[in-house]
């Protein structure tokens, strides 16, 4: 007597798991659809689009069922936002840094009023200015210092003297600046020289 062995239960299929649906894979809605219509109406009525053209697109909206298909519909018909124009840069901005030299020099501008003689920073401005914006920009400060400096003690008749221990302190200061490779502003000083040059634009 011959026997047959038993038939295990076959396991409960296991099902596959779908993969995720994002972006314009997503079903759209009535009310994404009503928005595209809306767009359509106001293209045929601007006459942007014709009647065979809306009656076309109309049809397509109605049909859509995901943002892929629904999207081209109105690409053409809705304007891209344009990027805003970059701010444009200051004018010290578009300037090449200062060399290694040109740091020297400027700092060396502002040392002179260590001892207020105005030949030293005038002789710069004038020649090594002429080549290099930055070490016009500090040696025309140091001008303007030492003749404000004059100038007030000419009107207080030599009281204003005292100022320049102050003025030592200043001179050391704005020469560091100078060989930091940075510009300087000194508006409580006379505006005598290098006035509206590129390291003079204020920041807006």
């Amino acid at each position: 007597m011959s026997s047959t062995a038993p038939i295990p239960p076959t396991p409960p299929t296991q099902p596959v798991p779908s993969a995720p649906v994002v972006g314009d894979e997503l079903r759209c809605t009535d009310a994404d659809r009503d928005r595209v219509v809306d767009v359509l109406k106001s293209a045929y009525a601007d006459g942007r689009l014709d009647q065979a053209e809306f009656d076309v697109r109309f049809d397509l909206t109605m049909k859509a069922k995901t943002y892929a298909t629904l999207e081209p519909i109105t690409r053409d018909l809705i304007a891209r936002p344009t990027p805003a124009p970059a701010p444009a840069k200051p004018a010290r901005d578009l300037l090449p840094p200062p060399t290694t030299e040109e740091r020297l020099l400027a700092a060396l501008a502002q040392a002179t009023t260590w001892v207020p003689i105005v030949v030293g920073p005038a002789i710069l401005y004038y020649t090594v200015g002429k080549r290099s914006e930055f070490v016009k920009h500090h040696a025309a400060g140091a001008l303007n210092l030492q003749l404000t400096l004059l100038a007030v003690t000419i009107v207080t008749f030599g009281l204003g003297g005292a100022l320049y221990g102050i003025a030592w302190v200043l001179a050391t200061a704005f020469a560091v600046v100078a060989l930091a490779g940075a510009p300087l502003r000194q508006p409580w000083v006379l505006p005598i020289f290098g006035r509206g040059g590129p390291y003079e634009k204020k920041r807006d």
